[in-house]
Formats: C-alpha cells, sequence, structure tokens
C-alpha cells in the first residue's frame, strides 16, 4: 500500500486576507473534475478516531488527517473521496463555494492524474461497448424469435 501526502509548508495558498496560508494544493478546474470522477463515493469524516475509521484508514494517514486538523483549522470539514482500495482526504472550505484541497491519498493503485484520465477513458468505453454488445444480444434473441415465428 502506497501513501501520498500533499503537506507542503513551501507551496502555500491564502485562505482570505484574514485566513492563515494553506500547506496544501487547491484542487480545481479539470484536476477537481477528474478526481470527483475517479474518486466517486464521498463522506465527511466526522469522528477519525471511531472503530470503522481506525480499521480502514492506515495509522499514518489517520496522522496526516490530525496534521491537517491542527494545521488548517480553517477547513469546515475533512471528507474522504473514494472508489474501491483507492481513497483521497480532502479538505473543504466553505459551503456555497467549496474550495478542496488534497490532504492524503493510500490505496493500493498510485496513480498521477493523466494514469486516471487515462482509467476514466477507457472505463467510458467500457461501459459503452458494454452497452452496445447488449442491444446487439437483444436484437439478434428477438431477430431470433421473429425468425421462429414466437
Amino acid at each position: 500500500m502506497f501513501i501520498e501526502t500533499y503537506y507542503d509548508e513551501r507551496a502555500t495558498i491564502p485562505g482570505t486576507a484574514s485566513e492563515p496560508l494553506i500547506p496544501y494544493p487547491e484542487l480545481s478546474g479539470e484536476e477537481l473534475e477528474v478526481w470527483r470522477q475517479y474518486l466517486p463515493i464521498s463522506r465527511e469524516i466526522i469522528n477519525l478516531h471511531s472503530r470503522f475509521n481506525r480499521e480502514h484508514i492506515p495509522g499514518p494517514v489517520i496522522t496526516e488527517i490530525e496534521k491537517a486538523k491542527q494545521s488548517v483549522p480553517l477547513f469546515d470539514q475533512i471528507e474522504i473521496w473514494s472508489r474501491a482500495d483507492d481513497p483521497m482526504a480532502v479538505g473543504v472550505i466553505g459551503e456555497e463555494k467549496p474550495r478542496y484541497f488534497s490532504i492524503v491519498r493510500w490505496g493500493d493503485a498510485k496513480l498521477t492524474l493523466d494514469q486516471v484520465k487515462e482509467r476514466l477513458r477507457a472505463e467510458k468505453w467500457m461501459l459503452r461497448l458494454t452497452l452496445i454488445a447488449a442491444i446487439l444480444v437483444f436484437l439478434a434473441a428477438t431477430i431470433g424469435a421473429i425468425g421462429q415465428g414466437i
């Protein structure tokens, strides 16, 4: 299992003029869209130390999320975005126009953003091909039934 942290005190983004700097990269534009598509399941972390979280989130990841809560207390919430075995913790600021920040990612597949885009394209094509195959099977069965006079 790999664990990739995004904390970088050198690359800080101001929250607002009155808020502290944010030492995590902001997800926006195409990058945000790609991660939201690839990691479609989202849940807010309410109690990081609940039994469920302790069983499903590795210790180093819990430590990194705790660090994010302490270093950026302005996160309104922290969410886990996931699919199968490839989750990411994301800090959220705001409700009407939320801003998203990568905190830590872990799981079985260490994929770059370009690899995720390619995987999403492949999944889209597989879905289309499966749909076309299902339609062809249905048409063949219908034509076969009509040919037999049923």
